[in-house]
């Protein structure tokens, strides 16, 4: 076949790779008409400096999706300008073609979309690429409409610095994804912060738009500029500049609470539930009363349901949050009020007033928190001596909605019942599920059946076996403790476990290469620790089992008139090793962070090259997963060696391909570590986490509350006979590694570049 005829622009030494590729698949180029041969061998020529497999691939997918769009009105169109960018650069091509099936099939409209694609590619290719695999979400989101205003904003983004590149790939990212809380009108308010930010650091103005954003949610711009102007001026490495503007140290959530105009729900959420819990005598769910917009007698302060005390986001000081929420608790409690008529404002100030007598009664102490809260002080004959024209609104009062008391009971009660029709669950089970979907916001009868049927038909509440789903992935449903409530959330983290991307690279064999004599020397000390034989001790007072001659000559002693010797059993050798190791490598965001040029999950990686060459060599059973969460339904595990699959090149793939990814939801990830290393049988079982920081997660409350669930994972380790060991290089992790798990079962390396080295080290001090 000649196939030089269809292409006259590209040279015979580009097309090499794609002849060769043409020769072996031959029926491609003549499934395309004429007219388009030509397209595909310019696009395919764009790639041909590249390695062949690379090529190879590139070729295929792109005939795939011309044949996918075969159909198309416009292809010619597609066509034509999918060449365009291939000239500019052949990254550009498969987003392209993935990303032109969802826009409007309009001439005017594509012609704009890939001009503005290569517009944005001159100022940064990796940024274009993210606008291409971002479209589809993005029209979903914003509509055809508001496609280029949100791309525009990456655009001015980079445009104002090259450092800007990749907290413009993080905004695209972030602002089509399905949490996202933000309105777009704050996202160029945002960016201008990161363009400060960016000056520093790249990668710390990416923390900030992917993390740091939510953590200002709660602030002004004002106190946002001068939250991220402290960051700046009081964090020395980068290190602590990533883990200030992603929300995760203690400074940056200080400084922004200290910055707010007030007190943050979120962050006193526990403690006030607990108060309530002590007040009432069980369990009380406080929600924001943003869900509560647009019920009728909602007036935006505190309220109640029924089931879910409702207070705002922000508060001026933490005795109104007390105040507010012990007053909804009190009207919670009494109950009178909720069939009674309140026409009258009298009526309301009478509810009122007998709520904070009642209160005062049981808690006297407080009136002073009341005196201080009102202007001007209380009146000295408040609460009991009101009279029934006493007209002054108290802060800490909040709406009454008998209404709404009403409806949600009804609704709770509707659906137990058709529940009860359907499915073969117990009523308060259901009616648990349908008060927390009910304090988030979904009120809708059918919306919440809707959910609920979703619910039962897709997840076995009870049962934490994996659930299949496609490309490999298995999930898991765990507990979590609040240590607020003194009790688990039941069912509460979703973790989701899947083999890490295992395409070729060569990372595994030039740390090999590279440190070949320290591999060699690492080997020989391990195989010393490996038993050349089993050994048995017969004739023992105590063992594993009876020594069958030594009972029958113990027995023919005693007939002879002997004693009977107690030595009649058989004792195996105690130095015969029987160890199971499960590795869990922290893959959270901080990890980017370079040390000596260096980033620390290259140094995580080289570590686990050095230890598994080692356990090859031992052959003590062990498995390597890498974490990272992003909230409590998107707990990752990814799958590097599992017990049992050998040590080879796809195992030193998956290793090489660990990047960075989200935070750090450690008690979930131990606790699936314990799932695992159950199936195992050993004799000791290890548990080695390697992190780079404190545990947190976006939804994970405070560090108190984080550390908490740590701790407690930890105890349910060592419960089944599973010896944790957590090694981090958090220098300012004493004081919470302390309140996690004993100094005996954690290290704090002094440099991070000491891991490769020390982990060797450290597993044989465990294990011998």
């Amino acid at each position: 076949m000649d196939f030089q005829s269809p292409c006259k622009t590209s040279s015979r030494e580009r097309l090499g790779d794609v002849l060769k590729f043409l020769n072996e698949y031959p029926h491609i180029l003549s499934e395309l008409p004429k007219a388009r041969q030509d397209v595909y061998l310019k696009i395919c020529s764009s790639i041909s400096h590249l390695r062949s497999r690379k090529s190879r691939e590139f070729f295929l997918k792109t005939f795939k999706n011309m044949e996918a769009l075969k159909e198309s009105s416009i292809l010619d169109l597609i066509l034509g300008r999918a060449s365009i960018l291939s000239a500019f650069n052949w990254a550009l091509v498969l987003p392209y073609f993935h990303a032109v099936e969802a826009l409007p099939q309009e001439d005017a409209f594509i012609e704009r979309w890939t001009f503005f694609v290569r517009y944005l590619a001159g100022w940064d290719i990796d940024v274009a690429i993210s606008f291409l695999n971002q479209t589809p979400k993005a029209i979903e989101t914003f509509g055809a409409d508001g496609l280029f205003p949100w791309g525009g904003q990456a655009l001015d983004a980079v445009r104002s610095g090259r450092q800007m590149w990749k907290a413009a790939r993080a905004y695209l990212e972030e602002t089509v994804a399905d949490q996202c809380a933000i309105p777009q009108s704050s996202w160029k308010f945002y960016l201008g912060q990161a363009a400060r930010i960016s000056e520093v650091s790249p990668s710390v103005s990416e923390a900030f738009i992917r993390f740091g954003t939510r953590v200002c949610m709660l602030l002004k711009d004002q106190e946002t500029e001068r939250w991220v102007s402290e960051g700046l001026a009081d964090c020395e490495s980068e290190e602590e500049l990533i883990k200030y503007f992603s929300g995760t140290s203690l400074r940056a959530l200080e400084k922004r609470d200290g910055l707010a105009s007030g007190i943050v729900l979120k962050d006193r959420n526990n403690t006030l539930s607990l108060i309530c819990v002590a007040y009432l005598g069980r369990p009380v769910k406080i929600r924001s009363n943003t869900s509560l917009v647009g019920v009728k007698g909602f007036s935006g302060g505190a309220g109640t349901d029924g089931r879910t005390i409702y207070l705002p986001d922000v508060v001026p000081d933490f005795r109104l949050f007390k105040l507010m929420a012990l007053h909804q608790s009190t009207l919670l409690d009494s109950g009178e009020w909720i069939n009674e008529p309140l026409k009258r404002a009298a009526d309301l100030f009478k509810t009122h007033l007998d709520a904070d007598r009642r209160l005062l009664e049981r808690l006297p102490g407080l009136l002073k928190d009341m005196e201080f809260l009102l202007e001007g002080g209380l009146p000295s004959f408040y609460p009991s001596g009101a009279s029934e024209d006493f007209s002054v609104y108290m802060p800490w009062w909040g709406d009454i909605l008998p209404e709404l008391v009403r409806e949600t009971e009804s609704t709770v009660q509707r659906l137990k019942e058709r529940s009860e029709d359907q499915y073969d669950l117990p009523p308060e089970v259901v009616e648990a599920l349908l008060s927390a979907m009910m304090a988030e916001g979904q009120r809708d009868v059918e919306g919440l059946w809707e959910r609920l049927s979703e619910m039962f038909e897709s997840v076995v509440l009870t049962s934490p076996d994996p659930e299949e789903l496609q490309e490999n992935v298995k999930t898991f449903f765990y507990r979590e403790w609040d240590d607020g409530l003194s009790d688990y959330k039941l069912d509460w983290c979703l973790v989701r476990q899947r083999p890490a991307n295992d395409d070729p690279n060569t990372f595994v064999e030039d740390i090999r290469t590279r440190l070949h004599g320290i591999i060699s020397l690492i080997r020989r000390q391990f195989m010393r620790l490996k038993p050349e034989r089993f050994q048995k001790f017969r004739a023992q007072p105590t063992g594993d089992g009876l020594d069958i001659d030594a009972l029958v000559q113990a027995l023919v002693d005693m007939r002879s008139g002997s004693f009977l010797s107690e030595n009649v059993y058989i004792r195996r050798d105690k130095r015969i090793r029987d160890v199971a190791v499960l590795f869990l490598l922290d893959m959270s965001g901080s990890t980017e962070e370079k040390v000596n040029g260096r980033r620390v999950i290259d140094i995580q990686k080289e570590a686990m090259v050095l230890m598994a060459e080692a356990l090859d060599s031992l052959q003590d059973p062990y498995a390597i997963l890498g974490f990272s969460s992003d909230g409590r339904f998107r707990v990752d595990l990814f799958t590097i060696k599992d017990f049992g699959e050998p040590y080879g090149e796809e195992t030193h793939y998956r290793l090489g391909n660990l990047e960075p990814k989200d935070l750090t939801r450690l008690g979930a990830v131990i606790r699936h570590g314990i799932y695992k290393l159950d199936g195992i049988q050993a004799t000791v079982k290890l548990m080695v986490i390697l992190t780079d920081g404190r545990p947190y997660d976006l939804d994970y409350g405070n560090l108190d509350y984080a550390i908490a669930d740590t701790k407690k994972a930890v105890q349910e380790a060592r419960r089944q006979r599973i010896h944790p060991f957590i090694i981090t290089s958090d220098k300012k992790g004493a004081d919470y590694l302390r309140r996690i798990s004993p100094q005996t079962q954690s290290i704090i390396l002094p440099k991070v570049e000491l891991l490769p080295t020390m982990l060797p080290a450290i597993y044989k001090r465990l294990t011998v």
